[in-house]
């Protein structure tokens, strides 16, 4: 179905609920960095940018970030075991060691982990508990950042300033959780402190998870430059879940709370921090930037793999973002801006204990030393940004960035397909293969051209072209298997259009977005193994998010996405040309409605309702989720003054459904099944 149709009832919907508004009320405005990364107003922002803001994370209260980015349309996110997830905006739920390289994940504006090094559940290594907002584009962001956002960015942002409090959770499956804020200081010189620790069993067996979270803010003034510190450090040690098998067995509510994979564990800890700077040069201009530093560590046993071999990855890094702002006249404001990144990384993939299964897994897949490098990554990016204002009606925004990317990769195991110790294996050669030391360099232009038009006081309309990209990951260039030496990959692009219509009333916001992208140069696993690219997808899409106040008690919101997304070159799988079928795992339609009641001064209630439509789980489109349906409910109450409570009930129909459903030649359906009813109350106390 094209744009334009998909456009229609998604309008008829927008234009009845301006009809239907009527009550008033009075907010405040609300700011975002993630465009520029510069404070904005929400009001002005680009029509694809979402701002959850902080009453509403804290109205949610999420165990897992999925539950807090459902509030945006365009997000698919998928929530995996314990505090993994897999990324998807404007795009099918992707896996695979690319894929997380189609988002950007940051935290007050920094990339979590090095362009080349990202992992696919980085967005455990953000302090989202404790966020004043989240912001998040979708599709092309803007020149401020780089390589990995392909298809869009998500910044968590913590406060310098706020209240003092500590909460207490307890819930379902023996979770607990503890939180607190704690403040210093006042006016330039102020800082705060934040820490959450949560401990929790699970709905299924032997899949528990310990984290804990630490971070600092700090803001401060020294000869008129503006400086503010941060730093977050995150520690999860989690036992993971495997998939069932066996087509809908998500239903066998036993079942669903086996794990066939109790060996399976991950524990991963990240440290970030930063300085960052601001000072007025003149009038007209000034500078401003950030240094930071980054180190990572994950052990990851790979238990969806013949062998359960163990991962070890490492990254130690540092970085600057700097921009130089000029207001070169009334109507005109320039932005150059010069940004680096350079990070040290490697990986080790061993095996223990010999491999079970067929006499062809046992031969080609050895005990020992399966993966041993590292890689030196260098990211420098330089670009452009103009904000210009012909008249008071027009607003264009014109801008450029230029980018390399260059990987210096180190073998510190022997070259081929060979055992550790040098000898062959059997059927022709290992599984694994480790390619021999390599540079590889990538350089790329991305522009991003956008036009607004204000109607009136009421109505803004908006057009937007732009250009995406992502280098290869270390991953993809040289985890190579079978015959595969050398892996010769390119940049992979994304090439928008966006058109948008945006109302904002005191009862009503709404903004409807129609999108089209073009997939340029995917990279994927081929049939024998080999890491190649040149696959293509085309996607179209609508997307409407909507706020409404009834009256004053009463109130309801919407974030709904429908989206075709296509295979668009040929490729052959199991004798089937896919060129023109869905890509898997991206359901047509998803969305979430909540309404609120506001009962009393001090009483709130809220329901939601979640629906993801049917997928296909496979590219040849012959095997399918046939989707589900989510009501929860939330509530709090202000006790008094400093004491508050609150209490989630999650999945109040006790729906037997799937968090993520997958197929594969040797299982057909597998399935993380979802968690069945629970409950979870807090108690915070703020002083």
């Amino acid at each position: 179905m094209s744009a334009p149709k998909l456009l229609l009832p998604a309008t008829l919907l927008l234009m009845q609920s301006i009809q239907s508004s009527f009550a008033n009320t009075d907010s405040l405005e609300e700011v975002a960095v993630i465009a520029t990364r510069a404070p904005q107003p929400v009001s002005e922002l680009s029509a694809n940018i979402s701002v959850l803001s902080k009453e509403e994370l804290q109205r949610v209260n999420a165990q897992h970030i999925q539950q807090s980015l459902s509030h945006v349309p365009g997000v698919g996110l998928q929530r995996g075991n314990g505090q993994e997830s897999l990324p998807s905006i404007r795009s099918a739920v992707l896996t695979g060691a690319g894929a997380c390289g189609n988002v950007l994940v940051l935290e007050d504006g920094i990339a979590v982990r090095g362009a080349g090094f990202c992992n696919v559940n980085e967005l455990f290594d953000t302090h989202f508990e404790q966020a004043e907002r989240i912001e998040v584009v979708r599709g092309a962001g803007s020149v401020f950042y780089g390589s990995n956002a392909l298809t869009g960015s998500i910044n968590v942002a913590l406060p310098v300033a706020g209240d003092d409090s500590i909460a207490l959770e307890l819930g379902s499956y023996d979770y607990k959780r503890a939180k607190a804020s704690l403040g210093y200081g006042e006016g330039d010189n102020q800082g705060r402190v934040y820490l959450t620790v949560t401990d929790t069993d699970a709905f299924r067996d032997t899949s528990d998870y310990q984290q804990q979270k630490f971070s600092w803010r700090h803001q401060s003034q020294f000869d008129n430059w503006q400086l503010n510190y941060g730093l977050t450090y995150t520690n999860l040690d989690q036992e993971t879940a495997g998939f069932i098998t066996g087509r809908d067995s998500y239903r066998d509510k036993t079942l669903a709370k086996q794990n066939p994979n109790p060996e399976a564990f991950r524990k991963t800890r990240s440290l970030r921090a930063w300085v960052g700077f601001a000072k007025e040069l003149s009038d007209n201009s000034q500078i401003e930037g950030k240094v930071y530093v980054r180190d990572t560590d994950m052990d990851f046993l790979l238990h969806f793999l013949p062998g359960d071999p163990l991962e070890q990855n490492q990254q130690t890094g540092f970085g600057w973002q700097s921009a130089w702002r000029y207001q070169a006249t009334e109507d005109l404001k320039l932005t150059l801006g010069f940004d680096g990144d350079i990070s040290d990384g490697a990986l080790q993939q061993t095996q223990d204990a010999p491999t079970v299964g067929s006499a062809f897994l046992v031969a080609t897949i050895p005990t020992g030393t399966h993966y041993d490098y590292e890689v030196d990554a260098i990211q420098l990016g330089l670009f452009a940004h103009a904000d210009w204002q012909p008249h008071p009606q027009w607003q264009v925004t014109l801008g450029g960035r230029f980018e390399n990317v260059d990987y210096d990769y180190d073998n510190l195991g022997l070259d081929g397909r060979t055992r550790d110790d040098g000898t062959s294996c059997g059927f022709g050669g290992c599984r694994y293969s480790r390619p021999a030391d390599r540079e590889d360099d990538f350089n790329h232009f991305s522009p991003k051209l956008e036009v607004q038009y204000t109607v009136n006081g009421n109505w803004r309309l908006s057009a937007a072209v732009a250009n995406s990209f992502r280098a290869p990951q270390a991953t993809e260039l040289y985890r190579l298997q079978r015959a595969q030496t050398v892996a010769d990959l390119d940049i992979v692009e994304v090439d928008s259009v966006e058109l948008a219509a945006r109302y904002d009333s005191e009862s009503l916001s709404a903004t409807l977005s129609a999108y089209s992208m073009d997939t340029k140069n995917n990279i994927i696993r081929d049939s024998a193994f080999f890491n190649i690219d040149g696959q293509a997808t085309s996607s179209q899409g609508v997307e409407l998010s909507l706020r409404q106040q009834l009256s004053e008690q009463w109130s309801w919101r919407m974030a709904a996405s429908y989206a075709d997304h296509q295979y668009d070159s040929d490729q052959e799988i199991g004798g089937v040309n896919i060129n023109g079928l869905q890509v898997d795992t991206a359901p047509k339609f998803f969305g979430s409605a909540f309404l609120n009641w506001q009962a009393t001064e001090k009483i709130n209630l809220e329901a939601e309702l979640h629906h993801t439509a049917k997928y296909f789980l496979n590219p040849v489109n012959s095997s399918d989720y046939e989707g589900h349906t989510l009501v929860h409910l939330r509530g709090s109450m202000q006790i008094n003054q400093r004491l508050s409570a609150g209490l989630r009930i999650e999945n109040l129909t006790d729906k037997r459904y799937a968090k993520r459903a997958d197929f594969t030649s040797f299982t057909d359906e597998r399935y993380f099944p979802g968690d069945l009813r629970s409950v979870f109350a807090e108690v915070k106390y703020q002083f």
